[in-house]
């Protein structure tokens, strides 16, 4: 590592368009945004986790995955699946369980003609518990990202199961078709919106408040470069699209604050209100593309350090002072 040590920043171009400041939301209640896994999940490059096979109950054979993290308590499950040229699910059905997907390579169709969802690279879906969706299919093959909210299985249905949160669904999403920073991102802290940080919402679950977005950084110094810890009430997960290099983010686990590094595809879950980034994240020079997600809406106090006894807050100046 080089002498000179800077957290990972972004882009500073500018003021953001995040809305004007708010109160933060209600804390979440425990459950799935709290609790979820057994600790702090980091997985330096997501590439180098083995395949195995991923069997659905109710769904056709021939599936594989790389897990990348996964509840015990709650069966819920983050992973990489890869679907075979030519794969198809012919019958319409639902899960009981909420579903992410977020197409890495290839290509797929969910839906019959009159309402075709036509997923290619960088698109995503969001289908609540209990929605009938397909039938589903690939020509080219497919690796997405997937993330279900309990254990993941498939029944057979034309019938949405009762009580379907069929309005929370989103629709073949892309990112090539979506401009950053529209202004519609969700207030995420009390003080200025930090400049320089370039987002997409793919979602904000309209009963949960759940999001997840994707965040362009670059490397170097910015608005928030002071040593600072960033603390939510809520799970974070990272997922890296792409990177230049390699970087470092500083969390505040269990043995004090400790660098994690990662490389291509990176992968990391943290547990609700763990401080990270401080003054040991590092990046160079270089960009990264991440998809995020969180178990409740986004919000974000910060600390001096890792005891969490002194909070702090950005000035329109551009200062971090302490809150009294």
């Amino acid at each position: 590592m080089p002498g000179t040590v800077r957290r990972f920043a972004a882009l500073a171009i500018g003021a953001s368009t995040l809305l004007s400041a708010q109160e933060p939301p209600p804390k979440p209640k425990p459950g799935y945004a709290t609790e979820g896994r057994p600790g702090f999940v980091a997985i330096y490059d997501s590439e180098t986790v083995p395949w195995q096979r991923l069997e659905v109950p109710g769904m056709p054979s021939g599936l594989e995955a790389r897990v990348l993290s996964r509840s015990e308590k709650l069966g819920a499950l983050a992973v990489l699946t890869y679907i075979p040229i030519g794969w198809q699910e012919e019958r319409k059905g639902y899960h009981n369980a909420d579903e992410e997907m977020f197409l890495l390579e290839g290509d797929l169709s969910i839906g019959d003609h009159q309402g075709e969802q036509k997923l290619t690279k960088y698109s995503y879906a969001f289908i609540p518990e209990g929605m009938v969706h397909g039938p589903v299919s690939t020509r080219q093959g497919a690796v997405m990202i997937q993330w279900f909210s309990k254990t993941p299985d498939f029944v057979a249905s034309v019938k949405n199961k009762l009580g379907a949160r069929a309005h929370a669904a989103v629709r073949d999403w892309n990112y090539y078709r979506t401009k950053w920073d529209e202004g519609y991102f969700p207030v995420y802290r009390k003080g200025p919106p930090i400049p320089g940080l370039r987002l997409k919402l793919l979602r904000k679950d309209p009963d949960t408040g759940e999001m997840t977005w994707i965040t362009f950084g670059i490397g170097g110094g910015g608005a928030r470069s002071a040593s600072v810890w960033e603390v939510h009430p809520t799970f974070e997960e990272y997922y890296l699209l792409e990177r230049s290099a390699e970087f470092v983010v500083g969390e505040c686990l269990p043995d004090g604050p400790t660098p994690m590094k990662y490389g291509n595809r990176g992968y990391w879950w943290r547990p609700a209100n763990v401080g990270h980034i401080g003054p040991i994240s590092y990046s160079p020079a270089g960009y990264s593309i991440s998809l995020v997600r969180t178990g409740a809406q986004l919000w974000a106090d910060y600390y001096s350090d890792c005891s969490y006894k002194q909070q702090i807050e950005l000035t329109n100046d551009g200062k971090w002072v302490p809150v009294k």
